[in-house]
């Protein structure tokens, strides 16, 4: 049986290899993160394949608004602890159920991670050749 245990993050204190973080104030609460912040939980897993599962649970579980009925709060919105263990494992009933679709889908949002990525880069790239641009027009 896997475990996975959700704690609130606190700095300086131990934890295992076979981790990652989640945002737990504003409005991209439940986020995942590879680092902590201040305002995160820790969602510690047995070892890196059930992490790499869990991740991609939450990282749709966050990018499908699933977290935002859930916040609370009225200045800074936060997330409870037990809302998010929750919807983490009504998520992984569902994966369970449906494994392939699970495995395609993460494969689909690496591939499209990954070329967020690189179109990143080529803006970064032209923003610098326009201002590139702009000080060779003002200098001549």
């Amino acid at each position: 049986m896997k475990t996975l245990k959700i704690k609130t993050y606190k700095l300086n204190s131990p934890h295992d290899t076979n981790h990652f973080f989640l945002l737990s104030k504003g409005y991209n609460a439940g986020k995942p993160m590879e680092g902590p912040c201040p305002n995160c939980f820790i969602v510690s897993c047995d070892n890196q394949e059930h992490k790499g599962k869990i991740y991609w649970i939450c990282y749709s579980l966050w990018k499908s608004g699933t977290y935002l009925p859930l916040l609370c709060g009225s200045v800074i919105p936060f997330l409870r602890i037990n809302d998010v263990s929750a919807e983490i494992e009504k998520a992984v009933h569902n994966v369970k159920e449906n494994p392939k679709a699970f495995d395609v889908a993460v494969t689909k949002l690496q591939q499209l991670l990954q070329t967020e990525k690189f179109l990143d880069m080529q803006l970064k790239l032209i923003g610098q050749i326009k201002i590139s641009i702009a000080r060779k027009l003002m200098c001549d």
